[in-house]
């Protein structure tokens, strides 16, 4: 059993910003097999989209496909103790309710999340821009597990980098500078 889901951006350790040549996941899970290492935390955060990203990619006609596959660090609760972060796969973008979005201004596009087995749409105000936790990734590693839902394999990160970084280079010889 495969699942593949297109998407992302990455290429380094560090979260997904968008400078010139970065890069663009498409996930890929396998069932579990006992040759592939599970994903790692760094592996993770190759794969991390940030809502700086988001914003420099909302007019991008493919925005939804490149996002896919990716995770983020999204806002869940604002606790007493401080915010409350979740690490959370992109699996959609949606239009619902116009908001303000930062620099980028009004939008209507929301994000659609998977964490465990449980779906949900949120606005891209709340993806963080900061590293996803050692906290949060184990948490997502748990609830992964708990929900029966295969986690990619670092072997799957790899492919998903290539498909990246095939995707950008495609862009910058078509002239786009966007993608």
């Amino acid at each position: 059993y495969q699942r593949r889901v297109h998407g992302g951006t990455g290429i380094s350790t560090n979260p997904i910003n968008l400078p010139a040549s970065t890069q663009l996941p498409v996930a890929v899970y396998r069932a579990s097999n006992p040759i592939h290492v599970p994903v790692s935390l760094i592996s993770i955060q190759r794969l991390q989209l940030t809502r700086k990203a988001m914003e420099a990619w909302m007019d991008d006609d493919e925005a939804e496909e490149i996002v896919k596959g990716c995770y983020v660090r999204v806002l869940v609760d604002k606790a007493n103790s401080g915010k409350v972060y979740r690490l959370s796969e992109v699996v959609g973008i949606s239009n619902d309710a116009e908001y303000k979005l930062g620099e980028y201004g009004k939008t209507t596009k929301h994000m659609t999340l998977q964490y465990g087995d449980q779906i949900s749409t949120c606005k891209i105000d709340h993806i963080s821009n900061s590293a996803i936790t050692a906290a949060e990734f184990e948490a997502w590693t748990v609830m992964m597990d708990h929900c029966g839902v295969p986690i990619l394999t670092n072997e799957d990160v790899v492919y998903k980098l290539r498909k990246v970084k095939t995707y950008i280079l495609l862009c910058e010889q078509d002239g786009d500078g966007k993608k």
